[in-house]
Formats: structure tokens, C-alpha cells, sequence
């Protein structure tokens, strides 16, 4: 938490620094402010603002998934605060000869252009990451069922039931760890076996364990020829 709150605080200093040497450069190089020269200064601290925005949004989810697709937003915001930076000394390089309709005009442009592809670049992460967590959640559905039936190996001690337990092992290791709607109804009979699976073995009844096992596995079959249709 300390290392965190320490590279915030560097962070903050470099553009603190970074903005106080662009005033700094402007209020020192330019003289006789007009309606255009305060047009483009605040265009560009709005540019600066909405860059920094866009690095505390980023770096709110510090995931490698969430990062990676940060890095266009990145990038944006960097290309936009570049040319609102070039248009706004342009303007104020010819702030007399230049009309301030003219001024609002391309910087406006210049923002509307950003939001949007900024927006569609974060739709596009959120997309992603939906799609993540999606997969994540089909595989562990998978990998538990996995790991129940692997616990009941380890507790099995009839030879037969073994083998049926670690034939339904095999079924679920290689099953589609991918999902549908498509398949929901077999998934929910999964997981409604499992429990009499469970409940089976610790009440000793084996014959009615190995059904069950048998039950799953069909289930899973099942489930996996209608995945492969499905796609």
C-alpha cells in the first residue's frame, strides 16, 4: 500500500512538473492574450486533464488482461494531448490573425474525435473482459466437478467404484471447458448428480455411486456433442 501510494505521489509530481513548465513556456514566450490565446490555453488543460483521467482510469484495475487492452486508451490520450498541444501554440502563434470561431471549431473537433474513440476503445476492453469472465467461470465449473470427483477416488476403496470414478474423471478432464445456453439444461442435471453422487458415496451405497457416475458421464457426452453442434 505504501509502494502504491508512492509511485501516485511520483506520478502526480511528473505532471505537476510537466504542466508547470508548459505555463511556465507559454506565459513566458506570448503576450497581448486575446479571446483565441485563452480558447487554446483552455483547450489544452482540458486535453491535459482528460490524459490524466484516462491514466487514473487504467490503472484503477491493475490486471496484465486489463492493462494490455489500457494501452490503446493510452495511447489516445497521448496522440490527443500532441495535437491539441501543436493546434493550441499554432493559435496562439497567430492569435491576432485567426478567428476565435475558427479556434473553437478545430479544437472542438479535436475533442470529439477522442471521446469517441475513446469510448469505443473502452467498449472494447469491457467486451473483452466479459468474454474473460465468461471462460473463467466455465473453467472452474469444469475444474471443480473435476476435483470432487478426484476426491472421491482418493476416499474409494472399492476396486469397482475406482474405476468408474476415475473413467467419469477422464469425461469431465477433457470436456469443453466452453459454454452455452445451448447446454445449460445438461449442466444444471450435472450438478444436481453431483450432489447424489456425493451423497451416495458417503452413505457406503457404491452400486448407486457407480450409476450416478454413469449418469454424469452420458450427461457430459451429451453436453459436449451439443457444444460441437452449437458452434
Amino acid at each position: 500500500m505504501e509502494q502504491k501510494k508512492k509511485n501516485w505521489l511520483l506520478t502526480a509530481l511528473i505532471y505537476f512538473v510537466i504542466l508547470a513548465a508548459y505555463n511556465l513556456i507559454v506565459f513566458m514566450v506570448f503576450k497581448g492574450f486575446n479571446a483565441v490565446f485563452w480558447i487554446s490555453y483552455i483547450c489544452m488543460m482540458a486535453a491535459f486533464v482528460l490524459h490524466i483521467l484516462c491514466v487514473y482510469f487504467i490503472v484503477q484495475n491493475v490486471s496484465i488482461r486489463t492493462v494490455f487492452f489500457g494501452i490503446p486508451l493510452m495511447s489516445l490520450s497521448i496522440y490527443f494531448v500532441c495535437a491539441e498541444l501543436f493546434c493550441s501554440f499554432v493559435f496562439m502563434i497567430f492569435k491576432a490573425s485567426v478567428s476565435v470561431k475558427l479556434a473553437i471549431l478545430i479544437q472542438a473537433l479535436l475533442l470529439c474525435v477522442f471521446i469517441i474513440t475513446a469510448v469505443l476503445s473502452i467498449m472494447a476492453r469491457d467486451a473483452v473482459q466479459n468474454v474473460d469472465t465468461k471462460i473463467k467461470d466455465n473453467v472452474n465449473f469444469i475444474k471443480g466437478i473435476h476435483v470432487d470427483v478426484e476426491m472421491l477416488i482418493q476416499r474409494s476403496q472399492d476396486a469397482d467404484t475406482t474405476r468408474a470414478l476415475k473413467k467419469l474423471s477422464e469425461t469431465v478432464k477433457y470436456s469443453d471447458p466452453m459454454s452455452n445456453p445451448a447446454v445449460y439444461a445438461q449442466e444444471r442435471m450435472i450438478m444436481q448428480y453431483m450432489m447424489e453422487l456425493g451423497n451416495a458415496f458417503n452413505s457406503g451405497n457404491m452400486e448407486e455411486t457407480r450409476e450416478v457416475c454413469e449418469k454424469i458421464e452420458l450427461l457430459f457426452i451429451e453436453r459436449n456433442k451439443e457444444l460441437m453442434i452449437s458452434k
